[in-house]
């Protein structure tokens, strides 16, 4: 008897490799593995690689490619930034969004025991940014803004266009963004964006884990600290460049580059709306935590009331959701997002995140609701005999 196969709705978290993108990086893992440093053919066949991929990426942003710096991931772009955007001895703050991811949360923490300030900008129930509040916890000590385009729990995006207003004539802070769940979902362009620092993972597009990228513009590399020291492969950042994990992003990236953002837009948000109808088919509760009308559909946060997430989760077998982003897996605490954004404890232990690419197969989300649904009504039924018998 056939096994029934694994249903993943947890893209927000990872996404498959892409045959293209393996092909690329196969060939430049085994055939063309050359230290891209050295001056032999096959370093310069895998230099000749790492050009070819920033300029894709390059393309793809609207920036000039040396404006981007790889890194091992978002989260190492944003600590980067956030570190590297204090120096020490002066009188410095920086501001961040209290409902953003924990990388850039944490290394806002680290700056704290540093006896540097952070400032936290207000949001309101739809995870959007208080912008007069923002711009009143501005002043001419402020280093740095930093904020996440799309917040990875709720699936909220953020107005940058309002923020660049507010920072017109207040040059001497930077506006970095942490880009890793927009890259695919919104067409990002750095001229139009007008940010100054902006990281991505190759792995929430296809690509590999392991590696992903910075932009800085030109103006604002000098007003950042590098945090390692070596060969000076770049110079925020030194480290042998892993040809094979760059050219599978430069592999993602030309995907993302032939696709259609207004139909995959459209797709995503008719598996979004397919999600709530087999929901509300099966008469199950729910409260959802993702505005509508201010977020990406390829995010969905719902919290059933009465059930765990924890629970629901590790009952669904082959179906893959979370409970929020992956870097807070084994947290127990309630989701900092749901509670940030002005919900109790309870709705937001109760909390679940189905993410999805714009293409995955509509019968295949189906199928995984369904089953969700058939466990939500299997655990409450449990938890009524069990009351019933107290």
């Amino acid at each position: 008897m056939p096994q029934a196969p694994i249903i993943y709705l947890d893209a927000a978290s990872t996404t498959p490799c892409s045959d293209e993108v393996l092909t690329d990086m196969h060939e430049f893992g085994q055939i063309a593995f050359g230290n891209p440093s050295s001056s032999h053919l096959l370093g310069r066949l895998a230099k000749s690689a790492i050009i070819e991929s920033t300029s894709t990426l390059a393309a793809l942003l609207g920036c000039r490619p040396n404006e981007i710096i790889f890194t091992s991931g978002a989260t190492e772009s944003n600590n980067i930034v956030v570190l590297g955007s204090v120096k020490s001895g002066q009188a410095s703050n920086i501001v961040i969004c209290p409902i953003d991811h924990k990388s850039t949360l944490a290394a806002a923490e680290e700056l704290e025991r540093r006896n540097i300030e952070v400032r936290r900008m207000r949001v309101n129930t739809c995870g959007r940014v208080d912008i007069d509040h923002l711009a009143s916890l501005l002043d001419e000590h402020t280093a740095l803004i930093s904020i996440s385009y799309v917040n990875s729990e709720i699936g909220t995006f953020q107005n940058l266009k309002d923020i660049k207003k507010i920072l017109k004539q207040r040059t001497h802070i930077l506006f970095h963004v942490d880009a890793a769940q927009a890259l695919g979902k919104i067409p990002l362009n750095i001229k139009s964006l007008g940010v100054d620092c902006l990281s991505l993972s190759a792995h929430k597009i296809g690509g590999p884990k392991g590696i992903g990228a910075l932009y800085v513009s030109q103006h604002a590399i000098s007003r950042l600290n590098a945090l390692t020291f070596g060969g000076g492969q770049s110079p925020l950042r030194s480290g042998t460049l892993p040809t094979q994990l760059i050219a599978g992003f430069g592999a993602a990236a030309r995907l993302i580059q032939r696709q259609n953002h207004r139909e995959s837009w459209n797709a995503a948000c008719q598996r979004r709306s397919t999600i709530l109808e087999i929901f509300n088919a099966h008469k199950i509760s729910y409260l959802i935590n993702t505005p509508k009308y201010k977020s990406v559909p390829h995010i969905l946060n719902i919290s059933i009331p009465g059930i765990r997430a924890e629970t629901l989760i590790s009952h669904l077998g082959k179906v893959c959701i979370s409970s929020g982003s992956a870097c807070n897996a084994h947290d127990l605490r309630p989701s900092h997002v749901i509670m940030g954004i002005g919900h109790d404890s309870d709705r937001a232990a109760s909390s679940i995140r189905l993410s999805f690419t714009s293409d995955m197969d509509i019968d295949q989300i189906r199928n995984g609701v369904e089953i969700i649904c058939r466990t939500v009504s299997t655990l409450r039924q449990l938890i009524h005999r069990g009351n019933n018998h107290d």
